[in-house]
């Protein structure tokens, strides 16, 4: 790894840290916005809802886009689109003005979260890119922490428009840091092959103090020689590991939200202070930067897919001990975090899949369509909740639900693991100009 390639890994930090700002701005503002405005809960739901449609609109048709005309563009406009975004929120003054801006916030960033993982991926080498994505997703957490200080200070001496207005200057921020130190992605060029794409390889080699190339190394691989966007992820060679991993972001999500949205009023329901719910957030925060670091630096050991395939059904047993426990704080907060530890990693572990995978020429397309999953997941998990709560369900019952779902992405792992040792990998990363340091 150059210095060039950690500089390109931390840029793509500080992008998603502000993306983890930009994420718990509305959370954070809701509660003042609602009184100054009188907006209606259910209203309100309206407005965060669209904020998830905006995401699956950005990682299931914007994000694949970046195969066709580059990582870089791409990104930039995500930011661009998200620094004027954010800053018209601040001066909003109506709730149709907030749905609009709410959504292309969204389209932003589930652009965003695509092309980070995947020009972390290419740009870093085949022994760092695991650790590297681990440190990528840690970027999330740290702007969701930073939002909530900021938050507390804007609420305080200035109002809530001050909070999308930090989050706005964030992202212009790195949107000036990107457009003059992110160059294209060296897969992206080799498997464009435009007339001057030699001589750009040749500029971003330099930078990361490789050897020029007198020609542009051959693609051999049916989805390089053009074959792209959804057909090639359903490919003879790619459709059974590719439904396998859409199942397994799809029920990931349903108990990662459920988690995320229900498990504070679950512990306060289970005779917790809400002091000590609340508290759970900063637990399950520190426990999910571990399961981050964890997969990071275990999974090249132990193999991408297979230790995806474990932390899930950690995860599924740690759902049924949390369930079964007796009400006493101290042990309830220990196993929420242990949770957290296992499901944020698997996380961590199906974008370290996906990007090894599929090949360059695919690589937006297909870690896309996982997020994209992963957002619909995201808005069916939270209300499985819910129903079950408002059913009568006890801690225990609705936790053996949630259980036997993480169950179902532990298989499908388990399987498209099994899959990809019968057959070369698809990302072959090899051939690619910077995958290897000189």
């Amino acid at each position: 790894m150059s210095p060039y390639q950690y500089l390109v890994v931390a840029l793509c930090c500080l992008c998603n840290i502000a993306d983890g700002f930009d994420v718990a701005s509305l959370a954070l503002a809701a509660p003042v916005l609602t009184k100054e405005w009188n907006i209606d809960p259910a209203v309100l739901g309206t407005v965060f809802g669209v904020s998830s449609v905006g995401l699956s609109i950005g990682a299931f048709i914007i994000a694949p886009l970046a195969d066709k005309f580059g990582r870089r563009p791409v990104m930039l406009a995500a930011i661009g689109s998200l620094a004027i975004a954010l800053l018209l929120t601040s001066v909003a003054t109506n709730v149709p003005q907030l749905l609009v801006l709410r959504l292309i916030t969204g389209a932003g960033l589930g652009t965003l979260v695509v092309c980070l993982n995947t020009t972390v991926a290419e740009f870093t080498t085949d022994e760092a890119r695991n650790v590297s994505l681990a440190v990528l997703h840690l970027g999330f957490t740290l702007g969701t922490m930073t939002a909530s200080a900021i938050a507390v200070l804007a609420l305080q001496f200035s109002g809530w428009r001050a909070i999308f207005l930090a989050a706005s200057i964030l992202n212009a921020v790195t949107f000036i840091a990107s457009l003059f130190l992110l160059g294209e992605s060296p897969e992206f060029l080799v498997k464009r092959r435009a007339p001057r794409d030699l001589g750009r390889l040749n500029r971003l080699r330099a930078r990361m103090r490789m050897a020029s190339l007198a020609e542009l190394p051959e693609r051999a691989s049916d989805q390089e020689k053009g074959r792209g966007g959804v057909r090639a992820l359903l490919g003879p060679d790619l459709r059974q590991a590719t439904l396998l991993v859409w199942a397994a972001s799809l029920t990931y999500a349903i108990v990662g939200y459920f988690l995320l949205n229900w498990k504070p009023t679950i512990l306060a329901n289970a005779g917790l202070s809400p002091t000590l719910a609340a508290a759970s957030g900063m637990i399950t925060g520190a426990c999910g930067a571990l399961g981050h670091l964890s997969m990071g630096l275990l999974a090249k050991r132990v193999g991408e897919g297979r230790l995806t395939a474990i932390y899930f059904a950690l995860a599924a047993v740690t759902l049924v001990i949390f369930g079964v426990q007796p009400p006493d704080p101290i042990p309830l907060l220990a196993m929420a975090g242990v949770t957290t530890l296992f499901v944020v990693g698997a996380y961590t572990g199906l974008f370290l899949v996906a990007v090894k995978m599929y090949p360059a020429a695919i690589h937006n397309t297909g870690v896309g369509f996982v997020v994209g999953f992963g957002r619909l997941g995201a808005i069916i998990g939270p209300m499985i909740g819910g129903f079950l709560l408002s059913a009568g369900l006890n801690r225990m019952d609705t936790y053996f639900v949630f259980s036997a779902i993480a169950v179902i992405p532990a298989v499908t792992m388990h399987l498209a693991n099994r899959l990809a040792a019968r057959r070369p990998q698809s990302g072959d990363y090899d051939a690619a100009p910077a995958s290897q340091a000189v």
